[in-house]
């Protein structure tokens, strides 16, 4: 697809295709590429999942999947659940809390929570901040804590995670 546009770069993202998914992956633009308004890191595809926002430039696209509409790692609203099914966590996003959770469940105060880099780095892939970031922004979701401020999203969540089970 092309955009006419100055603040578009010539080979601004690339949407693929693997494993069953579609991925959005910023190419190295000028002026990025923004998934539902958060930045993709360049090189790091992130998942598609149906009605996802995509910015490019002045443009914004509906990524439009309806087959996917059942996406196990979609966040269902809380009024969707029962009080004893509760929303579970993917794989990666299970890494996620347990990378986070790991030094308070070691005997470290939650304020020593590591940084979304360190969580990166410690799954084995240090470019991936923002995967990371996208991961915790649906886990916070599931957890019921989106609308906190950040540093207490993340002391919140380790306590959350161990009343569901998540560790």
């Amino acid at each position: 697809m092309i955009l006419e546009s100055a603040a578009v770069s010539r080979d601004h993202a690339a949407l693929t295709f693997r494993d069953g998914r579609w991925f959005i992956e910023d190419r190295g633009s000028s002026n990025g590429t923004f998934l539902n308004g958060t930045r993709v890191q360049p090189g790091t595809p992130l998942p598609l999942r149906h009605a996802d926002r995509i910015g490019i430039g002045p443009e914004t696209l509906v990524f439009s999947w309806p087959g996917q509409l059942e996406d196990p790692d979609l966040t269902r609203g809380l009024d969707e659940l029962s009080a004893t099914e509760g929303p579970q966590l993917s794989s990666f996003q299970r890494q996620v809390v347990q990378c986070l959770c790991g030094p308070w469940l070691a005997g470290s105060g939650l304020e020593q929570l590591p940084s979304n880099e360190e969580i990166a780095a410690e799954l084995g892939t240090p470019g991936a901040t923002g995967t990371v970031k996208a991961a915790l922004s649906r886990i916070y979701a599931k957890a019921g804590i989106s609308d906190q401020p950040a540093h207490a999203k993340r002391r919140a969540l380790c306590r959350i995670a161990r009343q569901r089970g998540w560790l």
